[in-house]
């Protein structure tokens, strides 16, 4: 009888430790992985700024690791750029008005070589004053009207009266904070979605090809995961609206909207461009090396599965057999 009721508890002790350990063991769920909205990135600009003199794009670099939890990686590591560019700058006036400089975050550039478009606004700019993400050099209104009453001072004053304000410059040990203002997503890395259709053996270039009403040949792929190829939702900007372009060739592939650059993508990976609203015509050119140098093929853009961007393949016909013009 004692012997009975020890297996029955022991079995019992056994079925509730495999029901938790089989609850405790659930598969984790796969998150695209983003930077949230209102994360303050702490950058350093690559080069002195001068107010009415610097103009063009600018490069800044993140001074700092982005992250939200310890002991986990950095969703923007230290290092990475920041590109921008330099919207307006003027120099002090003559008689009244200071140094000003307008600087516009476009993009992130991880050490990937993945550009991502943001949405940002400067809220501090080292030890200068910030209003409406304008930078506004410093004045000395109150020093030179004492200066000009002072009797000592009054005619050197009055010499140095056409000479300009003082000037806004921006070394490249000053501080800028930037705040995000719509999320950034960022793709994933190819080692983490190895459960995808990719890892049935089967090439992405030749997916859907058979049961699409149009099919064509497409050329075999060497692409067996394309990274960051997670679902990247369409994000709204006022430039327009982000979406993803899935590159599934071996070769870099640049992408023109209307017969200009809209942005460049890697082989075998997945960015996110900055599309602009309306009506557009958008054209992928693959760049593809040969003896004695190399040569670009038109690429074809298929819409992916979520509707939601566009898959870069490159056909057969009309392709590889035939040199551009």
């Amino acid at each position: 009888m004692k012997t009975s009721k020890r297996t029955i508890l022991a079995a019992v002790f056994l079925g509730l430790s495999c029901f938790t350990s089989t609850g405790l063991a659930a598969s984790p769920i796969s998150c695209s992985t983003n930077i949230p909205a209102g994360t303050i990135i702490r950058v350093y600009p690559d080069e002195p700024i001068v107010a009415g003199t610097t103009s063009g794009p600018l490069l800044f670099t993140v001074g700092a690791d982005v992250r939200f939890f310890p002991n986990r990686p950095p969703l923007l590591p230290r290092g990475s750029k920041i590109l921008g560019k330099m919207e307006s700058s003027t120099q002090a006036g003559r008689l009244w008005g200071r140094a000003k400089a307008k600087v516009v975050f476009a993009s992130i550039l991880t050490p990937d070589f993945c550009e991502y478009p943001i949405d940002s606004t400067l809220i501090r700019a080292g030890k200068h004053q910030v209003r409406e993400e304008v930078i506004v050099g410093r004045g000395h209104a109150r020093r030179d009207v004492f200066a000009l009453l002072f009797p000592p001072t009054t005619l050197y004053q009055l010499i140095r009266l056409p000479a300009r304000g003082p000037k806004l410059t921006i070394n490249e040990e000053e501080q800028f904070a930037i705040k995000l203002l719509q999320p950034v997503y960022l793709a994933q890395s190819g080692s983490n979605e190895t459960g995808g259709a990719a890892s049935l053996g089967q090439p992405l270039g030749r997916q859907s090809s058979s049961t699409s009403p149009t099919a064509r040949r497409f050329a075999p792929s060497e692409c067996p995961v394309v990274a960051g190829s997670g679902v990247v939702l369409p994000i709204r900007y006022r430039q327009g609206i982000t979406r993803p372009f899935q590159n599934t060739t071996p070769y870099e592939v640049v992408v023109y909207r209307d017969r200009i650059v809209l942005g460049t993508i890697a082989p075998c990976s997945e960015s996110v461009l900055l599309v602009p609203r309306g009506g557009l015509t958008l054209k992928a050119m693959a760049t593809i090396p040969r003896d004695h140098g190399q040569r670009e093929v038109e690429a074809t853009l298929d819409v992916n599965e979520k509707q939601t961007g566009w898959q870069v393949r490159l056909p057969l016909e009309n392709s590889l057999a035939q040199p551009r013009n």
